[in-house]
C-alpha cells in the first residue's frame, strides 16, 4: 500500500472538482485500464489488481471516486448524475492523454462504467464489471417498480436497504453505530445481507440496534485507511449515489439515445455466486439482452469479489483483455 499512495495525483475536471487518482503510465505497446469503485470503496479497493497489472506493464487511472478520500465532495447529490460522474473520468483520460484504454466498473463503479459505455463508447476497447454488470439506462421505472420487478425475478427484495442509504438521516445514523456498519458492510458470511441488508427497514434496524457480526478478515488490511478516510470525509457523499439514483437517475438516463443502450464492445462481467444484492442472474439477463460480445464469469465469493478472489479475479480478466486485443 505504501507504493500506491506515493503514485496518486490530482487534477481539476472539466466542471471544477479535483479528483485524486492513482496513475501509472503504460509500457510501450501496452494499453491502460480505468477503473472506477463502488460504495464504501475508495481507489485502493483495488490494490490486487493495480500490482498485478501494473507489473504486467498496463497503465492504470484509478480514481478516488466523486464524493470519497482525496477527491471533492459535494453535498448535493445532483452533482452525482453519472453523465457528469463519466464526463469527469473522460477529463482525468484526457489530461493524461490515455488512448487504447478499458474502463472496469465495481458496484456502483459498474453504473459509471456503463454510462461511459453509453456515452462515450468510441473512447474505450472494452468494458468489465464486477459483482454488478451491465446497467442498461432507466428513464421511466420507480425505485418501487424496480423492487417489484427484482423481487418477482429473484424471489426477495435486493433493494430495501436503499431506504436508509437514501434516507435524509442516513449519515448520521452511519456516522453513530459506525461498527455496526461496517460489520454489515464486510460480513464474513456475505450470505446475512439476504436477511439484514435487503429487506426493507433491515439495514436501519442492524445498525441502530448496534448490532453485531463477525468480519471478513480479508477487508481488515484496509481499515484503518477506511476509517481515516472515512471520517475525515464523511458520509454525505458516498450516500449521494443512492440518493441520485431515486432523484435524478431516470431524467439523466434520457440524454442516453436509445440506439446506445446497446453495448456493441467486448464486455467483460464478473459475477460474485455468493451476492445476494447483486445476484448474478440479474446480470446475466441484462447482459444477453444489451450485451452481443458479452464474457461472463462466476467467482466464488460475496459482492468484495475484488479482494476475495483476486488472483482468478486477475487471471480472467488478464485472459479477456489478451482476447480482445490479440
Amino acid at each position: 500500500m505504501e507504493s500506491l499512495q506515493s503514485g496518486y495525483k490530482e487534477v481539476s475536471v472539466s466542471r471544477g472538482y479535483k479528483y485524486r487518482y492513482y496513475f501509472s503510465a503504460p509500457e510501450p505497446g501496452k494499453l491502460s485500464l480505468l477503473l472506477a469503485h463502488g460504495f464504501p470503496s475508495l481507489a485502493i479497493d483495488w490494490r490486487y489488481q493495480i500490482a498485478y497489472f501494473k507489473a504486467k506493464g498496463y497503465g492504470l487511472v484509478v480514481p478516488d471516486m466523486l464524493g470519497y478520500g482525496g477527491t471533492d465532495k459535494p453535498v448535493n447529490h445532483k452533482e452525482y448524475l453519472h453523465s457528469l460522474l463519466a464526463k469527469d473520468l473522460v477529463d482525468i483520460l484526457d489530461h493524461e492523454r490515455v488512448t487504447n484504454v478499458i474502463a472496469i466498473g465495481h458496484d456502483w463503479g459498474s453504473k459509471t462504467t456503463s454510462v461511459l459505455a453509453n456515452l462515450f463508447s468510441e473512447r474505450f476497447l472494452g468494458f468489465a464489471f464486477f459483482a454488478m454488470g451491465y446497467m442498461a439506462p432507466n428513464p421511466s421505472k420507480t425505485y418501487e417498480e424496480l423492487q417489484e420487478e427484482i423481487t418477482k425475478a429473484v424471489g426477495y427484495n435486493t433493494f430495501g436497504y436503499w431506504g436508509l442509504f437514501a434516507a435524509p438521516d442516513g449519515a448520521e445514523i452511519i456516522e453513530k453505530h459506525i461498527e455496526s456498519f461496517w460489520d454489515l458492510v464486510h460480513p464474513k458470511d456475505p450470505r446475512i445481507w439476504k436477511y439484514n441488508t435487503c429487506p426493507p427497514g433491515a439495514a436501519r434496524v442492524f445498525c441502530q440496534s448496534d448490532t453485531r457480526t463477525p468480519r471478513d478478515p480479508a477487508h481488515q488490511e484496509l481499515q484503518p485507511v477506511y476509517e481515516k478516510e472515512f471520517s475525515k470525509g464523511g458520509w454525505v457523499g458516498p450516500l449521494s449515489y443512492y440518493k441520485v439514483a431515486l432523484d435524478g437517475d431516470a431524467e439523466d438516463s434520457k440524454k442516453i439515445p436509445l440506439e446506445n443502450y446497446t453495448i456493441k464492445k467486448p464486455i467483460f462481467i464478473g459475477c460474485a455466486k455468493k451476492d445476494v444484492i447483486c445476484v448474478p442472474a440479474l446480470s446475466k439477463s441484462v447482459a444477453a439482452q444489451f450485451c452481443p460480445q458479452a464474457t461472463i464469469e462466476e467467482f466464488d465469493t460475496g459482492h468484495w469479489v475484488l479482494t476475495d478472489a483476486p488472483d482468478e479475479v486477475n487471471s480472467a480478466l488478464d485472459k479477456w483483455i489478451n482476447s480482445i486485443v490479440a
